[in-house]
């Protein structure tokens, strides 16, 4: 029996509940060895061992772009970041994997085959290097041996299972925008692998529509300290091959709050345009939206004051005329992108909070900062402080 396969033994999540699924996928990604590695455009050094934490991992990282040290932390000084991923993926794309998912096209209604593989490896370097990609500054203000501000990144769960995302709708023909914007949704969904959100016109009346789409992504933040600062904050959507298209010049997709009845399923009545908040925490361009990467979303201050410490932190994603209830006429505009039904692949929507640590770092996953013998050529013996802290 191989090793591969005994893997794919240990990682049967069928019938577990996501908390279940969380740590037996941490229990997996732990048992990685990574030192140094180079992927697109980051040389990476993983200092001391990955760590398995409650719902998920932890490794303390550096990074280099090019030739220049990248810095981290709200000021860019931190050398040694803190990364923690919290029920983080064990799948990748592979044209050659062996692991075959079917979705159906939207717009087209043809199934659609993504092949993926078990790469524990693989999908750990995928996380990192977008995360990094996320919350990398430039390393002129790096003081050297400074370890870790904390860059968590949140993944929510699969199916019917809490923090839930996916798709809610209304779809009835040849209807004028106050209706089909106000009314009650016709659809819901939490197990979508991928579909589009945003408007689609009407072919046989003008000036009417026949489907609107909204997204709503919980993501469990709870494991930020409560005295933390949120020093900066993206959600991250992994677009899909469907066709986009933008029809007006110059629209967007926003990141709002949502608010629906279930934390671990989806139903039609959250459709209801009162659940879902009217101030953008990000927005998007639809035009450039990338099909075959993530497309991210930079929250600004009311973002990132919205992220919660205690609990869920619920979240919508909606087209910009839906936002500002502003009818947009005789055209469709609309993206695609994937969900967490994948479940657990390197595509899933991601949250990414850059938070400030509470309390001095007394070790790097229980590699004692002693037996650190120096960082980029000086000796520890020099450095004074952890994050300004004895």
């Amino acid at each position: 029996m191989t090793g591969w396969f005994i893997h794919r033994i240990m990682l049967n999540l069928k019938n577990k509940t996501a908390k279940q699924k969380a740590k037996l996928k941490s229990k997996e990604l732990a048992k990685v060895k990574l030192s140094k590695f180079k992927k697109g455009e980051f040389d990476i050094e993983i200092i001391g061992d990955i760590k398995e934490i409650d719902g998920g991992i932890e490794l303390f990282a550096k990074a280099f772009k090019g030739k220049k040290q990248c810095g981290f932390g709200k000021d860019g000084t931190v050398e040694i970041e803190r990364f923690r991923f919290y029920n983080p993926p064990v799948l990748v794309d592979d044209v050659n994997g062996d692991i075959i998912r079917e979705s159906t096209d939207d717009l087209t209604g043809k199934i659609k085959q993504r092949k993926l593989k078990y790469d524990p490896t693989e999908a750990i370097k995928q996380s990192l290097i977008h995360t990094i990609s996320q919350v990398a500054k430039d390393g002129k203000n790096i003081v050297i041996g400074k370890i870790g501000n904390t860059t968590s990144t949140f993944y929510p769960s699969a199916g019917a299972n809490s923090p839930v995302d996916g798709w809610v709708w209304r779809s009835v023909a040849s209807e004028n925008w106050a209706t089909i914007r106000a009314t009650n949704g016709t659809n819901a969904d939490a197990t979508k692998k991928n579909t589009t959100t945003g408007i689609f016109w009407s072919y046989t009346s003008s000036g009417t529509f026949n489907l609107l789409k909204r997204f709503i992504c919980l993501f469990n933040t709870a494991a930020i300290p409560n005295d933390d600062d949120i020093d900066s904050a993206t959600l991250s959507v992994h677009g899909d091959t469907n066709a986009n298209a933008a029809q007006i010049g110059g629209e967007t997709f926003s990141v709002v709050s949502s608010n629906p009845a279930s934390t671990s399923n989806l139903a039609s009545t959250d459709f209801d345009i009162g659940d879902f908040g009217s101030t953008a925490y990000g927005t998007r361009a639809i035009s450039g939206w990338s099909r075959y990467g993530y497309n991210n979303f930079s929250f600004n201050t009311s973002g990132k004051s919205f992220i919660s410490k205690t609990s869920l932190t619920k979240l919508g994603i909606i087209h910009s005329h839906d936002l500002s209830n502003t009818d947009p006429g005789d055209v469709y505009s609309y993206a695609s992108w994937r969900s967490a039904d994948y479940t657990g692949t390197t595509s899933d929507p991601k949250l990414v909070v850059e938070h400030s640590a509470s309390s001095s770092i007394k070790s790097i996953n229980g590699l004692a900062k002693a037996s650190i013998k120096s960082r980029n050529g000086l000796a520890i013996a020099s450095i004074k402080s952890i994050n300004g802290l004895q």
